[in-house]
């Protein structure tokens, strides 16, 4: 399967062919064939708008899960916060991307209270922020403890749950890569739950390889550095030397 959005609606018309029902995890029980729909947003808030959009005019809702501390974006600007509200409206549902790495200071004794009072904290925390109640979290690259470690959360939606990760095929691009052939899976139909990850990032009109993506997003970074330093600092262009740059 090609990373593009082509590619990625001929997806969803194969899952509709094979009578899958795509829905959110909080309503599958109501269906005997489901897909669940997974975005995790390690990179670019950017690129989940342009799925979250494109997704829209195909009629269908997913979970886009968002990191709350990440050197890629900051969820409590102005720029991203009206990103994430943007894909609420557009009917999404936007989840926690919990990051354990930052949290490995705790003891094996402690270990299961403190990552669910972690995970409870950042949930607040963004709950707040986003002004929107959030009800599923989804590990950030989970150790072998945590994805082999049926996670309870009060009544918080774990992906990596045993309900999710076990009680479903799980079919993921992680790293630009699909590790099974997910339209193969799709048309043979012999799977009754789906659960799919992709990552918005690696998603474009065009095909374009791992090396292209991951400079062109480079380049971007140092575009949205430009024009920030623009909007905070006068004469911008001026004091900075070199007026060909910008």
């Amino acid at each position: 399967m090609e990373f593009t959005y082509k590619a990625y609606s001929i997806m969803i018309k194969k899952l509709y062919c094979s009578n899958y029902n795509i829905c959110l995890y909080n309503d599958y029980n109501n269906y005997e064939r489901i897909a669940i729909l997974r975005h995790d947003v390690d990179n670019s808030l950017i690129k989940a708008l342009e799925l979250a959009k494109f997704e829209n005019s195909l009629k269908i809702k997913s979970t886009y899960f968002v990191l709350l501390s990440t050197d890629f974006y900051n969820i409590a600007s102005i720029k991203s916060l009206k990103i994430i509200k943007n894909i609420i409206s557009l009917g999404h549902e936007i989840g926690l991307h919990f990051d354990e790495k930052k949290y490995n200071v705790f003891k094996d004794e402690e270990w299961e209270d403190s990552i669910s009072y972690a995970i409870q904290n950042e949930l607040e925390i963004m709950e707040n922020l986003i002004q929107t109640p959030i009800k599923v979290v989804s590990m950030h690259r989970p150790s072998k403890k945590l994805l082999g470690y049926d996670l309870k959360i009060g009544d918080i939606i774990n992906t990596y749950s045993s309900e999710f990760f076990n009680g479903f095929k799980y079919i993921s691009d992680s790293r630009r890569e699909w590790k099974e052939n997910v339209m193969n899976i799709i048309d043979e139909g012999k799977e009754k739950k789906l659960h799919i990850l992709t990552h918005p990032f690696w998603y474009n009109e065009e095909e374009k390889n791992i090396e292209t993506t991951l400079n062109e997003f480079i380049s971007n970074a140092s575009i949205e550095r430009i024009e920030a330093l623009k909007a905070n600092i006068t004469d911008f262009e001026k004091i900075s030397g070199d007026k060909q740059k910008w």
